[in-house]
């Protein structure tokens, strides 16, 4: 039995912790809807998740329809992860992680100036990441806007 086949409760919030409640997961959402990642070895390079991990963790994600996993057309030992329209759904939130986070850690890698921005122009700054991720574009947000480096 998977993670997500037992239900603890009728509450919505407890349906979405026994997806979403582990240390891997969210991050592995973060890297196809942000990043466009869709190659196991993707998700395993950046945050070292260990393989067994993120095997079990793109297999729940797929069972709860949040990706599609098709082989891949070029190279047929691969598979392709790629976002379902449910997945969109995750979106803002996501969003609203990445504000809090760069927020209330002072270490996070976003600069100054855009803390302040997410202070004053919140709305506006979720419209234009949303807006990025679903064109493809956020990686250069990411660096340009952000003011990330690496």
């Amino acid at each position: 039995m998977t993670r997500t086949a037992h239900k603890r409760s009728a509450c919505p919030i407890s349906y979405s912790l026994d997806l979403f409640g582990d240390k891997w997961t969210l991050l592995i959402m973060r890297d196809v809807l942000l990043f466009g990642r869709c190659y196991f070895r993707e998700f395993a390079r950046d945050e070292r998740i260990a393989s067994n991990i993120l095997a079990d963790r793109l297999a729940r994600l797929e069972s709860a329809g949040l990706l599609d996993k098709q082989r891949d057309p070029l190279q047929g030992n691969q598979y392709i992860y790629s976002p379902t329209d449910s997945s969109w759904q995750l979106l803002p939130l996501l969003v609203e992680l990445l504000f809090w986070g760069a927020c209330a850690d002072p270490h996070a890698a976003v600069s100054d100036d855009y803390r302040t921005t997410i202070a004053q122009e919140k709305d506006l700054l979720k419209q234009e990441i949303m807006l990025a991720a679903k064109t493809g574009t956020f990686v250069d947000y990411y660096h340009n806007t952000m003011g990330i480096q690496g």
